[in-house]
């Protein structure tokens, strides 16, 4: 199928026949818990970004950042992410008073 530039697809099966199907790799990369690796990467890792929506379902992603090791793993499915001065917006904290999704 040939792409229009202008055009806005609707619906998943013309965007599935569009694009094609993901490859059996890319469908297994989603697991449902942070594995050795994914602690790794965390632990090695300076700088996260926390998404989050208000109860209107406005997104915000706020960017976070320290030496590495800031972030830690409390258990397979928890993040503890330190706050830290700044702005004072509390985009993110307000955020999940509306809405307890993060990303």
């Amino acid at each position: 199928m040939k792409s229009d530039p202008n055009s806005v697809h609707t619906s998943f099966s013309t965007l599935r026949d569009m694009m094609g199907d993901p490859s059996e790799l890319a469908v297994r990369k989603s697991i449902p818990r942070l594995d050795k690796h994914c602690r790794e990467f965390i632990r090695r890792s300076p700088f996260v970004c926390i998404g989050t929506s208000n109860g209107e379902g406005k997104a915000d992603v706020s960017p976070k950042g320290d030496p590495p090791g800031f972030v830690q793993v409390l258990d397979d499915q928890t993040l503890f992410i330190p706050d830290r001065p700044g702005n004072n917006r509390l985009d993110s904290m307000s955020n999940l008073v509306m809405n307890p999704a993060i990303a």
